[in-house]
């Protein structure tokens, strides 16, 4: 025999004819139930759609949030902020006037879907009059020299992504390994 739940008052009146009440805790849940023939069954299978949870207000159904894919972006954030935030200043004193417009180049050209280029016009090679590779042999160098590690290191990083929603921003999930290179760089991706 069968044992039918009896439900209080306010949760009966949201139990309407197709619809099933599920209590988990001290939560009532409502669903959709419908039944689906699956073959090799001997009697149909009740098929249950999530519509909301029962409230003595009435129902609080869940509500599905579109987004348009071109509201969302996703930008390379992990070894450009890594090189930007750890870039020895004796290297920033050698470049000299304009370090930082040759290092985002450097970084763009190592990185081409770095979140660098969102809020700055990041000029080339040519524009600046200098070597991309004969810089990046000195960055390298000053790295090693500042933190112990090789500059190539940080490009395991590079899985490390800005996604951008709307007008929001978050950053990717970061690996144990990867979080220990930063500290070891000195650097935090929080991003403000």
């Amino acid at each position: 025999m069968k044992k039918e739940t009896v439900y209080p008052e306010w949760v009966q009146e949201q139990r309407v004819k197709g619809t099933t009440v599920k209590k988990v805790g001290n939560t009532y849940y409502l669903y959709k139930r419908t039944s689906k023939r699956i073959p090799g069954k001997k009697y149909p299978q009740s098929v249950d759609k999530y519509i909301g949870i029962i409230t003595p207000d009435g129902v609080i159904e869940r509500k599905k949030q579109m987004l348009a894919t071109t509201s969302i972006r996703v930008k390379e954030y992990g070894f450009s902020k890594a090189v930007w935030e750890s870039c020895p200043d004796d290297w920033k004193k050698a470049v000299g006037v304009g370090w930082e417009d040759k290092l985002a180049c450097m970084i763009m050209k190592s990185s081409p879907e770095s979140y660098l280029c969102v809020d700055r016009d990041i000029r080339s090679e040519e524009e600046l009059c200098f070597s991309v590779s004969s810089q990046e042999g000195m960055l390298s160098r000053r790295f090693f020299k500042k933190y112990g590690i090789d500059l190539s290191r940080l490009e395991s990083l590079k899985n490390i992504y800005l996604v951008y929603i709307e007008d929001k921003a978050f950053v990717s999930e970061i690996s144990e390994e990867q979080m220990e290179l930063l500290k070891q760089i000195s650097v935090s991706l929080e991003y403000k």
